[in-house]
């Protein structure tokens, strides 16, 4: 997994972040640039100067100069008479394989005088109601420097800051691979004097944990790579089959757990009190801890079908629990499932040559055991034919992306044990298997559900929906404050939003105004859509409860409607992610989200059970 790794620097010491490193990224503006060059030896700096002027660099924003050769200076070439304090480092430097300056708009850092909070969730409600977030707190803390509006792109944009510095920090490493740098093995240093050091924009940077997470949520997310199924890789997975026998074809696959590249972030610690070095090393962590989960849920959801199967995300459901003490697993097989009625669960399932599984994860903060848990269910469609109402062979070979939603519960599950989260959270993950076969459910249809609610089934591929009905009205046994559910439901939400915006639906205002508000600071944001009584009429069924689609009926909505029945008066929120947890490419293209959404809410939650 790709890294990150802090260093609190002096000039004894700052040398060390060179070390292996297969670049240099020095970020700079038009007035940092002379200062940035004074660490490097006199022949470095005049050979860099000549690149400038070659390449008409001047430190502007988004220009880019990548210098190579370097190494032709060596300390031989480093006379005795130079600055003695800027030796050392410039001996190191003529190491460096390769340096690439990049221009920043150093006015955005200048324009802001962002609190040190602990985290962006420190802003959120101190209201009597948890799952409400205070936007006048949010907007006078957070967004009043960050939408001054003191740069020409953000008076176009209008943009909030962690939203434009992501982009700004996008076009950067876009512009690393463009000239064959990866990301393995960077090192990010504060390079100037001791009078401007404070104003680096690495030192700026790090002082302001937007600055410092928009750099390091871009960082993981170009550096993720999936590495795929090779024959000279080494993982081993055991494939079970419904009747529990082991695959006789076992088969080394890889599950893309290796490290994949370190980003070394030096800081002047002299220019940082004890309280901002704690704000870096906490926004390090969250963003570290995150990205761990992003990872997993995106490495989960590009494996094929017939290597993660049902029966795989319970094992790493198991495994979850293995490696935190404060998280349990229990696994609802089949047999437990058709006890407890969960016929509209099994139905999805019935066509399937592997058995359907229900992992539910109990992560329990120390000091809560009688606190309300929020609950979180995820969508683990490990394969979704479409059954008997089957998909275009076109479309169909993304529907290995069908269980992004459990693979999200399982991320925030292992996220939230990281950072030790003070709440009581419940992650189940509803998957199964929607196959065609003799055996598989069929348009006409009529369902009991877990509720004791009849359903009509009118198409086999509006699956998800009678999966997470059944696992909606089973968690409410659990008392939850709040039910989320994670699905990749309906095409209509694409269609609706595209790939920028989740989908919500949710009965419950407060819970659906904190969703939005996680997801604006969290830069991973939903937008909300109506329940209103009209729209229910659209499932309304001549033989039974319900139709399990609509007639004529926006298709997001008559299934958020649908879901709605099951959550009764429990507060409960709805996320479509058909069009956010991954896009329709050509390549593998999981993004991980909502994780983080989710943890953004639940680091509120947790905040507001601190106080």
């Amino acid at each position: 997994m790709i890294k990150a790794n802090l260093i609190w620097a002096n000039e004894s010491n700052k040398v060390e972040t060179l070390e292996d490193s297969d670049c240099l990224l020095i970020l700079t503006t038009p007035e940092l640039l002379a200062s940035q060059l004074f660490h490097f030896s006199t022949p470095a700096k005049t050979y860099i100067e000549q690149v400038f002027n070659d390449e008409n660099f001047s430190g502007n924003k988004g220009q880019c100069v990548f210098v190579q050769g370097l190494k032709a200076f060596k300390a031989s070439c480093i006379s005795d008479n130079e600055n003695s304090g800027q030796n050392k480092i410039s001996q190191q430097l003529a190491e460096v394989k390769r340096v690439l300056f990049f221009g920043v708009d150093f006015a955005l850092f200048e324009a802001s005088d962002a609190p040190n909070v602990s985290s962006r969730a420190s802003t959120l409600s101190k209201t009597n109601d948890p799952s409400m977030v205070n936007r006048s707190s949010y907007a006078s803390d957070s967004n009043s420097a960050f939408n001054s509006k003191s740069t020409s792109d953000l008076s176009q944009t209008n943009a909030p800051a962690f939203r434009y510095l992501e982009q700004q920090f996008d076009a950067l490493f876009k512009k690393l691979k463009s000239v064959s740098v990866t990301l393995e093995k960077l090192s990010l240093m504060a390079l100037s004097t001791a009078e401007t050091a404070s104003s680096d924009p690495v030192n700026t940077i790090g002082s302001h944990s937007q600055f410092l997470s928009a750099l390091l949520r871009s960082y993981f997310k170009h550096g993720y790579h999936f590495m795929g199924y090779k024959t000279n890789n080494t993982s081993v997975f055991n494939r079970r089959t419904r009747n529990g026998n082991n695959d006789a074809n076992n088969e080394a696959i890889n599950q893309a757990i290796d490290i994949r590249g370190t980003l070394s972030l030096a800081l002047d610690a002299k220019h940082f009190n004890n309280a901002q070095k704690r704000l870096v090393s906490h926004t390090i962590r969250y963003e570290t801890a995150l990205n761990a989960a992003m990872t997993w849920a995106k490495d989960l959801a590009h494996m094929p079908a017939n290597l993660c199967t049902p029966d795989y995300l319970a094992e790493q459901a198991q495994h979850l629990a293995q490696t935190f003490n404060t998280v349990s697993c229990d696994i609802l097989n089949e047999n437990t499932l058709k006890q407890l009625g969960m016929n509209g669960y099994l139905a999805v399932n019935a066509g399937s040559q592997f058995a359907a599984t229900m992992p539910i994860l109990r992560y329990t903060a120390k000091g809560l055991d009688n606190s309300p848990p929020v609950v979180l269910i995820g969508k683990g469609v490990t394969f979704d034919s479409g059954g008997i109402t089957l998909k275009r062979s076109p479309d169909m070979r993304h529907m290995i992306y069908d269980m992004a939603g459990a693979g999200c519960v399982l991320g925030v599950i292992q996220a939230v044990a990281t950072l030790g989260l003070n709440i009581n959270i419940i992650g189940i993950v509803a998957s199964a298997d929607n196959a065609v076969d003799g055996k598989a459910y069929r348009p006409g249809d009529i369902i009991t559900m877990h509720s004791g609610k009849t359903v009509e089934v009118m198409s086999t591929d509006a699956e998800g929906r009678m999966l997470m009905a059944d696992a909606i009205s089973y968690a409410k046994q659990f008392s939850p404050s709040v039910i989320i559910d994670i699905a990749t439901l309906t095409g209509a939400a694409i269609s609706a939003l595209g790939h920028k915006a989740t989908a919500l639906f949710s009965n419950a205002p407060a819970l659906e105004s904190a969703l939005v508000e996680a997801g604006e600071q969290a830069n991973d944001r939903c937008w909300s859509f109506p329940l209103w009584p009209e729209y229910q009429d659209a499932i309304a069924s001549q033989h039974a409860d319900m139709m399990n689609t609509g007639i004529n009926s926006p298709g997001a909505i008559s299934a958020g409607c649908f879901l709605s029945r099951f959550a009764d008066s429990t507060p409960w929120a709805h996320l479509d992610v058909a069009g956010t947890a991954f896009t329709y490419t050509k390549s593998l293209s999981a993004t991980g989200r909502p994780i983080p959404l989710l943890l953004s809410y639940l680091s509120s939650c947790a905040i507001k059970n601190n106080q």
